[in-house]
């Protein structure tokens, strides 16, 4: 028989949002839209960021900024006005800006007309430069600054992640956000909590010997959606070990919904996200390449038979 091994990327459906940020974005229906394409999620902590604009060149549209995460790292860049999508058409380019959010408009948002050509917070930036905005240079750094430390995992096993952690209350949230310390004197917790909303994706791979029965070429053998999501949550539980989550899976890959015994030789998770996570037990850090559908920068989850194991990816 030939051999079968399933490969699951993790990929973010929209930019990490805090907390305090989702309590603005709840009823907006377009943000609704994009996180109901999730059902895995994460609840991670870090010091709030900001922005400090240096200099904004009136001339060729390019603004100096710094991303600085309140008490750690900072990162420099510029941002391009003219290369941001749609810019070429706008009849009058403005930049409307605060510490927490950028906006570019086409025109003075106080003519008729006006609309919002691309929005930027301090994860939306670090997320777009990781996924090669053509208006971000430098912020080179991206990666180390999207360091979170990993408070908990969750899946929606019906429904999505949107149901499960927005629209009704979530326990898990409420017990990060009432017990976790303040990491910076000027932030709330909800600033210092973020929200990763994920869906995955999965592909096959067969090897075929001497002997095997070729009439299995091309077939789908890809396990129900569900069950990968809640293998996967199994997985980062088991070798990660997230404070929040209560039950730890000790027997995994053992389980009555995942794929353990589907007759797999193995399977991997990995993250597809230029994004790093922390616990107490172990850190796992994603990686995203345009050209392809899983980096080999990216850290994995491997199981084969029995055996779990974190996979470190190339530096």
């Amino acid at each position: 028989m030939p051999d079968k091994f399933q490969f699951s990327s993790l990929s973010l459906v929209y930019p990490p949002v805090s907390n305090q940020e989702m309590y603005r974005l709840k009823n907006d229906t377009g943000v609704e839209e994009e996180l109901r394409k999730s059902d895995f999620y994460m609840v991670v902590g870090r010091a709030e960021a900001k922005f400090q604009i240096v200099e904004v060149d009136q001339a060729n549209g390019d603004v100096s900024l710094y991303l600085k995460v309140l008490g750690g790292l900072e990162a420099h860049g510029v941002l391009r006005l003219g290369q941001v999508p749609g810019a070429s058409k706008a009849p009058n380019l403005i930049l409307e800006g605060g510490d927490k959010i950028l906006r570019v408009w086409d025109r003075p948002k106080e003519k008729p007309g006006a609309k919002i050509l691309d929005w930027f917070t301090t994860e939306k930036l670090l997320y777009d430069r990781s996924h090669d905005h053509p208006a971000f240079h430098g912020f080179d750094n991206y990666r180390e600054l999207a360091t979170y430390d990993l408070f908990y995992v969750g899946i929606a096993k019906k429904g999505d992640s949107f149901e499960r952690l927005v629209a009704n209350g979530h326990k898990k949230r409420m017990d990060i956000l009432a017990n976790e310390p303040q990491r910076h004197p000027h932030s709330r917790v909800s600033d210092e909590t973020y929200l990763l909303f994920f869906t995955i994706r999965t592909f096959g791979v067969q090897t075929f010997g001497p002997g095997d029965d070729m009439s299995e070429v091309g077939v789908d053998f890809t396990r129900e959606r569900k069950r990968i999501v809640a293998d996967a949550e199994k997985a980062f539980v088991k070798l990660l070990d997230p404070q929040y989550n209560d039950q730890k899976y000790a027997t995994y890959p053992r389980s009555i919904d995942g794929l353990y015994g589907s007759g797999l030789r193995a399977y991997a998770y990995v993250i597809d996200e230029n994004i790093v996570l922390n616990t107490g037990t172990a850190t796992i850090k994603g990686a995203h390449d345009q050209l392809h559908p899983i980096s080999n920068n990216a850290d994995g989850i491997l199981i084969r038979g029995e055996d779990v194991r974190l996979i470190a990816g190339k530096d």
